[in-house]
């Protein structure tokens, strides 16, 4: 198959684009951050702007069995990639968020994917910056939900939840493994609320078996780990894996934001579950996603021994939360 990533230069689309390519298929990946190394040479990169609809007209002067989107973000942007390639696709592959669940109001966890139709949008929470990236995502599913409908456009949408593993540009689980490592307290806010992750080569390969499945034109498809996590137990099994004592603080998220603690410091903290149900694509398209203390084991490894960049962002303020750990420990204390 001829297929075309869009924003297939790092992490899961990078992974999906080596994986392709090894199966033979053509591959050509487009992004502002083209040309990058670690592609196979037979994979072809061409540069440009997603957001730019003379860039995507350009890539649609040729005719794709599939499309895969990870870059799109707004409304404008899925509008964009309609207009460009209708009728130059066979199949086009939105990657969206299982975040979209918390756009909708009255969803609560294990969410499925009939919730988006089922409950309306929570229009109280739209305007939080906090939510810029899921109402983005809602959006654009709506956008080409209707251009199904309305004009057939061939789409099926991945919603996939925090994604982690090796070149992972966030860094999100390795500013929590970096704690575990330096051997001092740190808070986990919310560690008993549960949520499901995903690996990026699963992600990846979520991918693959969409490509090559039948009669999805239209749908909706969770993908996650099979089984949730708290973060409590993230945190229990990454330390058995590094081998050091966890010294994760429970804190409530008022006596922390009372405090002045940032929050960016414990990225996988939540108020509630956040747990998809995958049960329709294991039925559909057979999902089998990897055993999760395996891949939490390889990404460890790749980010202590070849990761060589910058720590954390939300590393650097590390003295402020180890100052604020002792403030919470001498009142706990007391208690």
């Amino acid at each position: 198959m001829k297929i075309l990533v869009l924003g297939g230069t790092r992490f899961f689309g990078k992974e999906f684009a080596r994986q392709a390519c090894k199966e033979g298929h053509e591959v050509t990946v487009f992004s502002r951050r083209c040309p990058v190394d670690g592609l196979p040479l037979d994979v072809k990169q061409a540069r440009g702007d997603r957001t730019v609809e003379v860039d995507l007209v350009r890539m649609s002067l040729e005719i794709w069995d599939v499309v895969v989107d990870n870059i799109c973000y707004t409304p404008q942007d899925a509008q964009k990639a309609i207009k460009a390639f209708s009728g130059r696709t066979g199949l086009y592959i939105f990657t969206s968020s299982g975040g979209i669940y918390y756009a909708l109001k009255g969803s609560v966890s294990p969410y499925r994917e009939n919730h988006a139709e089922l409950f309306s949008q929570n229009s109280e929470l739209r305007h939080l910056p906090e939510h810029s990236y899921n109402f983005g995502k809602f959006d654009a599913e709506k956008i080409y939900s209707d251009a199904y409908r309305e004009k057939k456009f061939p789409v099926v949408i991945a919603r996939f939840p925090i994604i982690i593993g090796p070149d992972d540009p966030t860094l999100r689980a390795y500013s929590y493994w970096l704690r575990i490592t330096d051997g001092q307290p740190f808070f986990a806010p919310g560690a008993g609320f549960s949520r499901t992750y995903l690996f990026s080569k699963d992600a990846a390969r979520a991918l693959g078996l969409m490509i090559n499945a039948r009669d999805i034109i239209g749908q909706a498809f969770n993908f996650a780990d099979a089984a949730s996590l708290s973060l409590a137990d993230f945190l229990k099994i990454s330390a058995v894996i590094i081998n050091r004592e966890l010294k994760a603080l429970t804190a409530g998220f008022e006596w922390l934001r009372e405090n002045g603690f940032d929050f960016e410091a414990s990225p996988f903290s939540s108020q509630t579950d956040c747990v998809m149900d995958v049960s329709k694509a294991v039925k559909t398209l057979n999902w089998q996603p990897s055993e999760t203390t395996s891949w939490l084991k390889e990404t460890i490894n790749w980010c202590f021994f070849k990761y060589t960049g910058s720590p954390p962002q939300n590393y650097l303020k590390r003295k402020h939360e180890l100052t604020l750990a002792e403030k919470w420990s001498a009142v706990h204390k007391l208690v």
